[in-house]
């Protein structure tokens, strides 16, 4: 596999800030469970995230999507930085974001890092200001607008006063499921039946694979899945891999639960939903 590759480290002072903030850059390189952490840290890498892909949308590129085994990459990069005194694309052991990567098997065909280190107040004001310091730099804010990457791992780690920041930029193939549900309330659909105690009723559902800037697979189809409560409780499948968003059923008098989960091109599946329950009075 392909390496990422390390150039000098880039420093700069900005002034706005209360503190110093020390930025580095890996540039783009030819070349996917979260670690139990603090809920504070986690809450700061989703706010790098989100902060990235705001300032990715305000140019019209699509948001990145976090890779949560990068995203233990990221962090260990960032504690490994924060226990052992140092910023740079490679440690002292000679370890770089390559390395880190493939110990975890991760798989991609282009990487970029950014890393720095940032006098810490509170976490919001380290983000932001991180972030400014990224965007103020040339090379820094080329890896957040570029157009190759589609999944990003971001770690943060704190040091007393100083909180350390490393954001890995991937090119991966699709790995996000596809989400999607029944068009209906939480309290369900409720028809009369005929004068035979039957009633064909139609369920309709929805679907969405979440965008990427690179490599999106799209909605390859739906399962739908139907059970009556009170019966023997268990789910049949009455439609597989159907590219249609509606189905009619002739139901019996009772009630009825209807599920859907999507699944991409890429193969990805998607979680069930609520079911939405449909009552034939």
């Amino acid at each position: 596999m392909p390496t990422f590759r390390t150039i000098s480290i880039r420093r700069a002072t900005v002034a706005a800030l209360a503190g110093m903030m020390i930025l580095s850059l890996l540039p783009a390189t030819t070349m996917a469970s979260v670690a139990d952490a603090p809920g504070p840290i986690r809450q700061a890498e989703w706010q790098v995230l989100s902060e990235i892909n705001h300032y990715r949308a305000s140019h019209g590129l699509a948001p990145l999507r976090m890779a949560f085994s990068a995203r233990v990459a990221a962090r260990a990069r960032s504690e490994e930085m924060r226990d052992r005194n140092y910023l740079s694309h490679s440690s002292p052991t000679g370890r770089d974001a390559g390395t880190l990567l493939a110990r975890r098997g991760i798989r991609y065909q282009a990487g970029a890092e950014n890393i720095g280190r940032i006098s810490f107040r509170d976490w919001d004001s380290a983000t932001k200001g991180m972030m400014y310091g990224w965007k103020g730099s040339t090379g820094h804010r080329q890896s957040i607008l570029s157009g190759t990457f589609n999944y990003v791992g971001i770690g943060v780690a704190r040091n007393q006063g100083v909180a350390y920041f490393t954001t890995i930029f991937l090119l991966q193939n699709d790995h996000t499921a596809p989400k999607s549900g029944m068009y209906a309330s939480t309290s369900g659909i409720a028809v009369a039946a005929t004068a035979a105690g039957k009633r064909p009723v139609t369920v309709r559902w929805w679907g969405r694979d979440p965008m990427l800037q690179r490599k999106h697979a799209g909605i390859r189809g739906f399962t739908v899945q139907h059970k009556r409560i009170g019966g023997k409780g268990n789910w049949h499948t009455v439609r597989r891999n159907t590219t249609t968003r509606h189905l009619t059923m002739t139901l019996t008098q009772g009630r009825h639960k209807f599920r859907v989960r999507a699944i991409d091109k890429a193969g990805n599946v998607g979680s069930w939903r609520r079911p939405v329950v449909v009552t034939v009075n």
